[in-house]
């Protein structure tokens, strides 16, 4: 008979080994605070100071995992986070915990990570939380002021806030820029802002420091400064683009293929007609790493000008509205055909 080993017959060296190799974290924290062995629970202390929850728990017994690490494990390890990666959905229980538990503070935090969460299927767009109070609509943009009542005394340890938020209003107040940077003027760190004021009736407002780390933009209009010497934005690898205002012309997407150099998914939502089409014929146009180009709903210029005048080397994905792909099908043009030719998916608002 074979001997059997446990994991308490191992050296602490290798048990700390295995545990930093488990994730999600929450549930082996779960799985060894609070279950009797010292030994474990010590060893499972050590590596608490950074905690991940933007694993997906939809589904039992992850819930109840969830429940328990509230409940049991985050009272007895609050004060040893430093870093805390956590999904928009789970701000209301982190905020419940600490207003409790801790004195409405993470005393150590130094490090806070706040993920968008799960994406809309058929479009890849992140789904959108308004932030109010107590379930009412917010009446106002989320500005300096907001972060400096509403986040930073949470943190009191904070030595760096790197952000990216966009706030959207419907029927918004009117308010300029320069009221939006005013409300950061206590603050040391670079940062840039831009507002939008759409034809559907709802207005919004991104608000970023500087320098920019993050890798996706969305919603971005002709007025988002995307193009600037220091190359803010070379990073970007995902951007959504949607105006009901101004039309994107060929220029635009000229100069957004020499910024964002990056760039793998593209989406465009635009119903206006572009109204420089001479101009596109004259501008060579590469989007070199582009392989998901998402084209539902737009105006067919675009399609046109993406598919047929556009080089497009890498793509390997396309969405697009179907009538429009049946009309760019019956142009027959070579250009086309050869931006197409290692696409492997396509997929179209309507059944195939």
């Amino acid at each position: 008979m074979k001997d059997v080993i446990e994991l308490v017959d191992l050296p602490d060296e290798l048990i700390l080994f295995i545990m930093k190799k488990v994730n999600p974290r929450m549930l082996l924290l779960c799985s060894m605070i609070g279950i009797g062995n010292n030994r474990l629970e010590a060893l499972a202390f050590d590596i608490c100071h950074s905690i991940d929850l933007t694993f997906d728990y939809p589904q039992a017994p992850h819930r109840l995992f969830r429940r328990r690490f509230f409940s049991h494990v985050m009272p007895r390890i609050s004060y040893d986070i430093q870093s805390l990666r956590i999904n928009l959905n789970h701000i209301q229980s982190i905020k419940t915990f600490v207003e409790n538990n801790c004195n409405g503070t993470l005393p150590n935090l130094t490090h806070l990570k706040i993920m968008l969460g799960t994406n809309q299927v058929k479009t890849g767009i992140p789904y959108t939380i308004a932030i109010g109070v107590q379930g009412t609509t917010p009446n106002h943009f989320i500005d300096g002021f907001f972060l400096e009542r509403n986040i930073l005394p949470y943190m009191p340890r904070l030595r760096q806030f790197n952000y990216h938020i966009r706030s959207i209003l419907k029927n918004a107040s009117h308010i300029t820029i320069d009221q939006i940077r005013q409300s950061f003027l206590k603050q040391q760190q670079p940062f840039d802002c831009v507002l939008d004021n759409f034809n559907n009736n709802y207005g919004q407002c991104q608000i970023y420091s500087l320098p920019f780390i993050g890798t996706r933009l969305d919603f971005v209009s002709n007025r988002f400064p995307l193009f600037d010497i220091n190359k803010t934005f070379s990073n970007i690898t995902i951007l959504l683009l949607f105006d009901d205002v101004k039309p994107f012309e060929s220029i635009f997407f000229e100069r957004v293929a020499r910024a964002l150099p990056q760039l793998r998914t593209l989406e465009i939502f635009n119903q206006l007609e572009q109204q420089e089409k001479t101009t596109a014929k004259k501008i060579s146009i590469d989007f070199t790493h582009l392989a998901v180009l998402i084209l539902y709903d737009i105006h067919i210029d675009y399609a046109q000008q993406f598919l047929c005048q556009i080089h497009l080397p890498s793509l390997i994905e396309l969405v697009i509205n179907k009538d429009i792909l049946l009309t760019i099908i019956d142009e027959n043009q070579q250009q086309a055909r050869d931006n197409c030719s290692r696409v492997g998916t396509i997929r179209t608002s309507k059944p195939s």
